[in-house]
Parts: C-alpha cells; structure tokens; sequence
C-alpha cells in the first residue's frame, strides 16, 4: 500500500466503526426488544391467563416481567452488538496494521542514507514521529468531521506501533551481520514482528464471550417461567 491507500483504508475503516456502529447498535437493541415484548406476551398467554390468579398480583407479575424482559432483552443486545463489532473491526484491523506497519518501516528506513550502517534509536524515533505525523495530518484533513474522530484513534494506533516498531523491527533489523538493510529484510523484519502483534486469539475468546452471552440470555429470559411453574 502507498500512503493514498493506507489513509483510504484507515478512513473507512473508521467511519464504519463509528456510523456502522451506531447502525447495529440500533439494531441489536430493536432486536432484544422485540425478543423482550414477544415473551412477555407468552409469559402472559401461558403463565398469567392459564392461573387465574388475582387481578392484583397479575398486574403486579406482568410489570414486573416488563421490566426483567425488556432490560435484559436492551442489554443483551448492547452486549452482543459490542461484541460483533469487536471481532468484525479487530479481524478487519489485522490486515491494516500489518499494512501499515510495512508501509511505516519503508518510509522510516528510506529516509535514513544508505551508507549509514549504525542507526541510533533516537533517530529511527525521529524519522518514525515525522512519518506519523505526515500521514496523521493528511487523514485529518481528508476526513471531514469523521477525519477528527479518526484522527484521535490513529493518533493512539501509531503510538502503539510506534513500540513495536523501535524495539522489535529495529532489533530484527540489527540481527543482520552486515551494515547494509535491503527491502527484504525490513520485509522480513516486519512480517516477524507482525506475527506478534497480530492479536487474532482476543477474537476467538471474544466468539466464545458471544456463546456465553446467548446462554445467559436464554437463562435469565427462561427463569420466570421456570419459578412460576414450579409454583
């Protein structure tokens, strides 16, 4: 990627996080809503009409599943909706740093000479942060108000790699046993230090969270109707 496509995939990547997110979040918690009246309707239907209790405690139990319905039915929906937007955007963002991280380590080393064989950590830092910076500004200014959202979270993302990148990749680039760095080895270097920072096992827990969230769903959503039949 060059700096056009890495600032292009970062600005979508962001506004759908932001817009998208609002989206699903509007949707999940419709859907635990509608899960929520739908039951309370069946807790009536099987519960409420088949007793024949007194009207009082009638009134009393169907508000009470009002608010149990409906609460857990808006929470459960909120929680599953942040969690498939943590596993969509973390295995989205996989492919973006890994980008990223290359592209910053080009634009790093291909501003230092070629004759220089010793290159301190201070300077790698420099050129690093005038990298950044470069590529932080313009996202900014692309991205309209989305752009200062975006700016904020990139800002975090670079200050992050920024890590990795003075300690791993440099350390893997001064392995080498001559003074001269080629493409290939920051390639190489990069990959490496890739295969560390990818954080793909936090989705797989993330997807067994999800798991764990519809069985609690289920539990709390079958719990009255299990109290009261055994009444």
């Amino acid at each position: 990627m060059n700096k056009s496509q890495i600032i292009d995939y970062w600005l979508a990547f962001f506004s759908d996080l932001l817009l998208g997110t609002l989206k699903k979040l509007f949707l999940f918690c419709f859907i635990g809503l509608g899960l929520g009246v739908l039951t309370i309707m069946a807790f009536d239907s099987q519960i409420l009409e088949v007793a024949d209790w007194s009207n009082w405690l009638e009134i009393l139990l169907i508000s009470m599943a009002f608010m149990w319905y409906l609460g857990f039915g808006v929470f459960h929906g909120v929680v599953a909706c942040a969690l498939q937007v943590m596993i969509q955007k973390i295995r989205e963002a996989l492919e973006g740093l890994q980008q990223l991280l290359d592209w910053l380590t080009r634009e790093v080393i291909g501003r230092i000479p070629k004759f220089q064989k010793n290159i301190p950590k201070s300077e790698l830092e420099e050129k690093y942060d005038q990298v950044g910076s470069e590529l932080l500004t313009k996202l900014k200014q692309r991205g309209g108000i989305t752009g200062f959202f975006s700016g904020i979270l990139f800002s975090v993302i670079l200050k992050v790699l920024k890590f990795f990148f003075l300690d791993e990749v440099v350390e893997e680039l001064h392995k080498k046993d001559t003074g001269e760095i080629t493409s290939a080895d920051i390639e190489h270097a990069v990959r490496r230090v890739g295969t560390d920072v990818m954080i793909s096992p936090i989705t797989d827990n993330l997807f067994l969270i999800h798991i764990v969230n519809i069985f609690i769903g289920l539990l709390f959503f079958g719990l009255p109707f299990s109290l009261l039949w055994l009444l």
